[in-house]
């Protein structure tokens, strides 16, 4: 008897929480009551877009009757995919940070109502997270920056050597008061007089974001640099004797066997005066047809004809000419610096596409495949890198161009910027008006003068020495003088971005509209 009662009381309590739970009322159509179960208000922007399907754009629908509701209390109803119909990420959008981390393979799957909540009021920003949600993954948790964030990197954020060789403070300590810089004119002294004192007289703050990336080469160096880059040519071809390019176009060691030497530059002229510049540009991209496009650029402008009359008088003995007198750019044939008759090329400006050109080339081959000519070529490229070379080219690419990989050399001659850092973010822009007019940029970055940032550039061969900033690391004190409590905002997402760039869509659209839908 006993146990009749126990579950008789059972069966009566179950009963009772199925009347509040669906609120039975014989006069809607419907024997659940909404008000019963109202989930609260959608977030406006969810709201317009759901409004056509209701509930069903986000959850899986089911029977309206009473036994419906309480099955669908049994089993999961997590919306996260139904999220992917209109949010688009660029990694697998149920994993952690939208990435899979090859260290951390304990890390699973995540739904998307870990870190978003509806039905919060039409003014909820879901895309605001509160700092705690954070914490509950992150082992080492904290709720206020100032006092518990971990102090940043004593590098940060200069960690990484960038491409182009730049010694700001160099410049600003010595180059920047030089007389003899201050002579050259007007427009020199009055832009060193700015750019000793203000970063912004180099670096373009309008638009800036993450990184305040510097002018361009024309206007912020071409005063001071514009003339080393003309004053030398480059001795391409000699009659009697190897140079460092015919070194690398027939691999023969630029200081090896004058005999052998000689009859291969003989046959060079032979094949010169019949095909020209294909000829050369045949030997330089010799069996590789993806090479063609690029051993065409070593030569550009140097006309077939004449490549070919060079190649005939050199072949017979004959003096060759062409081309105009020194310190005219482009292609000619006359005395070098050496007093000996040589097919030279005068760079026209900064990045002369010729210069470029044989740089790359000759790069590519010391890291090429053919182990015979890795040497001649890196002796070339030395040669075209030294910092008296024709066109300077080094004094500021060198050890990008060195480091560079054999088929990515064209990147080493570009600013390269900041690695992506996919989950900071950070904006120069709302930054510049807030910080101290006298000090400027050096609110927060600070010279390092006693830094070995010239050695690493400097270093020679087979002998890197360990890249030094040029600037101290950025203290986490310099972002705490603001963003604390009771002044600027603190919060993770500040700083912080959860997920990968993500796109927008209505792709919930194109299921139909609630009378197409299938009945539940």
């Amino acid at each position: 008897m006993r146990r009749w009662r126990g579950r008789v009381a059972g069966l009566a309590l179950l009963g009772l929480l199925i009347v509040v739970l669906t609120g039975i009322n014989p006069m809607l159509s419907s024997v659940v009551n909404p008000l019963a179960i109202d989930a609260g208000n959608l977030s406006s922007v969810h709201a317009g877009f759901t409004r056509e399907r209701g509930c069903t754009a986000c959850h899986a629908g089911h029977r309206e009757d009473a036994l419906g509701w309480i099955a669908a209390a049994f089993r999961s109803n997590d919306p996260s995919a139904q999220c992917l119909d209109c949010h688009d990420f660029a990694g697998p959008p149920a994993q952690v940070h939208n990435t899979t981390f090859a260290k951390r393979p304990d890390i699973g799957s995540i739904s998307c109502s870990r870190c978003h909540s509806e039905h919060k009021g039409v003014t909820a920003k879901l895309a605001q997270v509160p700092d705690h949600v954070c914490g509950n993954c992150h082992q080492r948790t904290f709720d206020d920056f100032a006092s518990k964030h971990p102090a940043f990197n004593e590098r940060y954020p200069h960690d990484r050597p960038g491409q182009i060789y730049f010694d700001h403070a160099r410049h600003a300590a010595k180059h920047f008061t030089d007389p003899k810089v201050l002579a050259r004119s007007k427009q020199v002294a009055e832009f060193a007089a700015a750019a000793g004192k203000k970063c912004t007289a180099c670096h373009n703050v309008q638009g800036a974001t993450r990184e305040v990336a510097p002018m361009p080469f024309e206007k912020i160096c071409a005063g001071c640099h514009a003339r080393e880059i003309t004053n030398g040519e480059l001795t391409v071809l000699e009659p009697a004797q190897m140079t460092g390019p015919s070194s690398v176009l027939l691999g023969l060691d630029k200081d090896g066997d004058e005999e052998e030497a000689k009859k291969k530059l003989g046959g060079l002229w032979q094949a010169m005066a019949r095909g020209g510049t294909d000829a050369l540009a045949g030997l330089a991209a010799g069996t590789d047809a993806g090479r063609k496009k690029s051993a065409e650029a070593l030569f550009a402008g140097l006309g077939a004809q004449t490549a070919r009359d060079i190649g005939s008088a050199w072949s017979s003995k004959r003096t060759a000419s062409a081309g105009g007198k020194e310190g005219t750019p482009g292609w000619a044939v006359r005395d070098n610096a050496e007093g000996r008759p040589a097919l030279i090329y005068a760079p026209s400006g900064h990045a002369d596409p010729v210069l470029k050109a044989w740089i790359e080339h000759v790069s590519a081959s010391a890291r090429g495949m053919d182990k015979g000519r890795r040497q001649i070529s890196a002796d070339a490229l030395e040669a075209l890198l030294d910092k008296d070379a024709p066109g300077a080219c080094g004094k500021c690419h060198g050890a990008a161009l060195r480091d560079a990989p054999a088929q990515r050399t064209e990147l080493a001659w570009k600013r390269a910027g900041r690695e992506p850092a996919p989950y900071s973010k950070y904006s120069h822009g709302p930054h510049l008006g807030l910080v101290d007019p006298d000090a400027g940029c050096k609110t927060c970055h600070e010279l390092n003068v006693e830094s070995g940032y010239a050695r690493y550039f400097n270093s020679k061969p087979g002998k890197p020495q360990p890249y030094q900033s040029n600037f101290a690391g950025i203290r986490k004190q310099a972002c705490v003088e603001c963003h604390q409590g009771g002044r600027v905002n603190s919060a993770c997402q500040v700083c912080h971005a959860y997920h990968l760039p993500y796109t927008f869509n209505l792709g919930f659209r194109k299921r139909g509209l609630p009378n197409e839908q299938p009945a539940r």
